[in-house]
């Protein structure tokens, strides 16, 4: 890494804001690319022309926005973009503002639905066969409920994927624990199994047909099969919680 790569900021605004901006800017262009190791701290705090203060507080900042990684005796070095940071914050979110189950099944039908249509329009040979292969693990497992709730998270994971909307598949992924949640809640729900498995196998027919407004009805029944599942199974929860209060 030459003298040459990072510019030297001038002294208007908060400095710590701006070296982030320059390093996060050079990570995003690939000009700093995944395991390039930084210069180190006084090094960097000259080429930029800042305190190693300045230095040290903006590489906090984005070691903790997943951008930078510091490792004992090797330095900082460029971390490998990821869906994880940006997941577990908007996870947090979801916690701590009270986040209903009809706030997830609104948001679920609005990315869900519209993702299914992407899916048949953009599915390969190899999505389809991926999506039939858990099929038949979710068959196989259909006694076991956490192992079913594990691949049922699975297929639809792979279904964003199918959609090969790469921010499609982080929103997905951001609602996938809190909805992995709920299907662990449900998971012991006499009839899930037969209601859900032909929902996920007319998807799965639809995407390999290429009908896009098949796919959309498809999932559309799905989610609505199972948020009467969540509301029934949530009613018998309460009347025997109200039984047995303690």
């Amino acid at each position: 890494m030459t003298t040459s790569t990072f510019r030297t900021l001038g002294n208007k605004g908060r400095l710590v804001d701006q070296v982030v901006d320059e390093i996060q800017s050079m990570v995003v262009s690939g000009k700093l690319a995944p395991g390039m190791k930084l210069p180190p701290e006084r090094e960097l705090a000259e080429q930029i022309g800042v305190s190693r203060t300045v230095i040290r507080e903006a590489v906090q900042i984005l070691v903790t926005k997943g951008l930078l990684d510091t490792k004992h005796g090797v330095g900082t070095v460029v971390c490998q973009a990821s869906n994880a940071h940006f997941t577990e914050s908007l996870n947090l979110l979801l916690l701590t503002h009270g986040v209903t189950l009809d706030d997830l099944h609104h948001v679920r039908a609005i990315l869900e639905v519209e993702n299914a249509r992407l899916a048949a329009l953009q599915a390969t040979r190899e999505d389809i066969s991926g999506l039939c292969q858990l099929l038949t693990e979710m068959e196989t497992v259909k006694t076991d409920a956490k192992a079913f709730a594990d691949k049922d998270a699975e297929f639809h994971t792979a279904l964003a994927k199918t959609s090969h909307n790469p921010l499609m598949i982080v929103l997905l992924d951001s609602i996938r624990e809190p909805m992995q949640e709920i299907r662990l809640s449900v998971s012991q729900y006499s009839d899930l199994f037969a209601t859900v498995m032909p929902d996920h196998a007319a998807i799965v027919e639809q995407v390999a047909a290429g009908d896009p407004e098949g796919a959309q009805q498809a999932m559309r029944a799905h989610l609505d099969h199972a948020r009467s599942i969540q509301e029934e199974f949530l009613a018998q929860y309460t009347d025997t919680r109200d039984e047995n209060p303690h």
